[in-house]
């Protein structure tokens, strides 16, 4: 399955995004967006596609808040923790999500979620500012 995986996202990126190194970042959020995170072996094919070294794609992947490496579990709450936030509570709030996900119930398996913080989630007049899953409340 992962060959024909491949295959598709090799088609996929040829049609959408043209062989120049300035649509790296548009390609990842591209595949971030499929896939929810950016699994390893979308990485390798975009490296190929464009023909930038796969430690420049994992540079790139890993130096961008919007983007996840691992597979997330699902809800996702991402909680800004930039200056505007972190002036209204944003700390709190993520101290408080973190501790609820790790004494979360372990018999029951759907209530396990993810927390992420992000640097900005540029809703700074609405601080402080969460996003669920991809809707920032």
């Amino acid at each position: 399955m992962r060959n024909e995986e491949r295959e598709h996202l090799r088609a996929d990126l040829r049609v959408r995004f043209p062989r120049i190194r300035s649509n790296l970042l548009p390609a990842l959020h591209y595949i971030h967006n499929q896939h929810g995170y950016l699994p390893g072996w979308c990485l390798e094919v975009v490296g190929w596609h464009l023909g930038i070294p796969a430690s420049e794609v994992y540079g790139s992947a890993t130096s961008y808040s919007d983007f996840r490496i691992d597979e997330p579990t699902t809800p996702v709450f991402r909680i800004c923790t930039g200056l505007s936030c972190k002036m209204n509570g944003a700390l709190e709030l993520f101290d408080a999500a973190k501790q609820q996900q790790i004494s979360g119930d372990e018999s029951i398996k759907e209530s396990r979620f993810s927390v992420e913080e992000t640097a900005c989630g540029f809703l700074c007049p609405m601080a402080p500012a969460i996003q669920v899953d991809d809707r920032w409340y």
